[in-house]
């Protein structure tokens, strides 16, 4: 059984716009995610919009139980690639056409946005009208203002083009973010689901979302997020308690989880965990930097209720230096046995098939994740997950092509090697789909609607896999970032070299593009 709290209830003849906002994920993920909740308070805070949940496997609202065909404009959040086909689900049984082409000139404007629809919508472009580029709260007004205007908006799509942040397939685009995150929205009245269906619980359990900043220039050159959205951008101290106190009020939750693509990069992170646990916050956090681990951090988290901490290491000491990640193995080592100190559980997460690794490196992989098993004071005090590495666009690694056999084989040495619980490696296959879908082009989109029928085997997938040069005409080249081409090229030959790039917030400028 299911009931949710601060659903927001409309009359929907009494509005303008009727806004499916869909999540194409299970329920789970949806009410895990800041985005989703950001779009529908900041949507329904319009006395002219009612917006409603529309989550997978349902294509229907949760508010009043309305088709997808009903609505006037449905909006998609592309999070994650393998979610594509989920998408072309919900359409169908939302009594919509999958592919644009075939809707009806009154049927609903078909929308995305997310990071999938930021970095590379060209796999779901014969499906959806229009892509969002940036941030949902910057793009939105303007793009509403505009659909209201019109008659057909489905006949008029090239009108959306003199809002900043919108793409139309074959037309450039250029990223639209909230600059100062005092403009941000904080959605305060935060939906908050009470259940005992464990499928159903939130990844953070009975908690609210806290948006600590937006953005990352840390130059890791596999991460997508940290190349899509520089600069950082940080909550002000005052703003973020302020701002937790309202949605405690409002949701009834003592737990604040602290979201951000840099968390413990805040400038004022330990202050902030500190004045919410005097205000009797409990604190839970995604993950923490390596360098951000403290004996006082660590106290405030585990008085606040915080379990386990979650590292990144991604890999070996010469691979790090491929990525730009200048951790040694003793600044692990020493981040690990500290939180081991304070009677907290580590979860680490490693990266395989990185440029340049050869089965030296995985050898050295494995010496350092045993080692890392000896400081544990128990099994269960220490979880390891391994991920194939997936290139991804706009990334210095977007070049790099993804060998599925020698990435099978390694994960498999690495499953025989770690036969425990407590260890966990990422199937090769999902990692080959995600790959195709992360950097394909248009011509992705057959073979989407193709598997809705008859699911793909594998040499189907690897016959799709793509490989880009440095030379290519990459699917993605109309849609600027603000991460320029040359700097991806120079970094991509960084890596090769093994040569960091230092950190701009600490180093100055390194003329990347992104900021003004």
């Amino acid at each position: 059984m299911l009931r949710e709290h601060n659903v927001v209830v409309k009359k929907p003849r009494g509005v303008e716009l009727r806004f499916a906002s869909c999540y194409p994920n299970l329920y789970r993920s949806a009410m895990s995610s800041l985005g989703f909740h950001i779009i529908y308070d900041f949507l329904n805070s319009r006395e002219d919009t009612y917006c409603e949940r529309v989550v997978y496997p349902q294509a229907k609202s949760l508010e009043t139980g309305t088709r997808l065909k009903h609505f006037d404009l449905v909006g998609f959040s592309l999070q994650y690639e393998e979610d594509y086909i989920h998408v072309l689900e919900m359409l169908h049984k939302g009594g919509l056409a999958i592919r644009k082409d075939k809707r009806k000139p009154d049927d609903p404007l078909v929308i995305a946005g997310g990071p999938c629809a930021t970095s590379n919508p060209l796999p779901m472009s014969p499906f959806v009208d229009l892509f969002l580029v940036g941030d949902g709260e910057a793009i939105l007004p303007n793009f509403l203002e505009v659909f209201k205007k019109l008659d057909k908006p489905r006949l008029e799509l090239e009108s959306f083009l003199e809002v900043k942040g919108v793409y139309l397939p074959d037309n450039p685009v250029e990223i639209n973010l909230i600059q100062d995150m005092e403009q941000a929205w904080k959605p305060v009245h935060q939906v908050i689901p009470e259940t005992d269906e464990k499928r159903l619980i939130p990844a953070f359990g009975r908690s609210f979302l806290l948006e600590v900043s937006r953005g990352c220039t840390r130059g890791c050159r596999f991460c997508m997020a940290g190349c899509l959205y520089r600069p950082r951008r940080e909550v002000p101290l005052e703003e973020l308690l302020e701002t937790a106190q309202k949605t405690r009020k409002s949701t009834g939750l003592n737990k604040v989880a602290l979201i951000g693509a840099a968390v413990s990069d805040h400038s004022r992170i330990e202050d902030l965990c500190q004045q919410l646990l005097e205000k009797d916050f409990q604190i839970t956090l995604p993950s923490l930097r390596v360098e951000s681990v403290t004996d006082q951090l660590l106290s405030i988290l585990k008085d606040s209720g915080l379990k386990t901490v979650t590292l990144a290491p991604e890999s070996t000491w010469n691979l790090r230096r491929v990525v730009n990640k200048s951790l040694t193995d003793e600044d692990i080592f020493a981040a690990v046995e500290k939180i081991f100190q304070h009677d907290l559980n580590v979860k680490l997460y490693f990266m395989v098939g990185l440029p340049t690794e050869t089965d030296k490196d995985i050898l050295e992989l494995v010496n350092l994740i045993r080692t890392l098993q000896k400081k544990a004071p128990r099994y269960s005090s220490l979880r390891v997950s391994v991920n194939p590495f997936i290139p991804k666009p706009h990334t210095p690694f977007q070049w790099h092509h993804f060998n599925y056999k020698e990435i099978k084989n390694k994960i498999s040495s690495l499953n025989k090697e770690f036969r425990s619980r407590y260890f966990k490696a990422e199937s090769p296959r999902s990692s080959l789909i995600q790959y195709v879908l992360s950097v394909g082009g248009v011509e992705i989109g057959v073979v989407l609607e193709r598997s809705l029928q008859h699911k793909l085997s594998l040499p189907d997938w690897q016959k799709l896999s793509p490989h880009w040069d440095l030379e290519s005409d990459l699917p993605w080249k109309n849609i600027q970032v603000g991460v320029s081409d040359e700097f991806l090229k120079s970094e991509y030959y960084n890596a090769l070299k093994g040569d960091f790039t230092p950190w701009c917030e600490t180093f100055g400028c390194q003329n990347c593009g992104a900021c003004p």
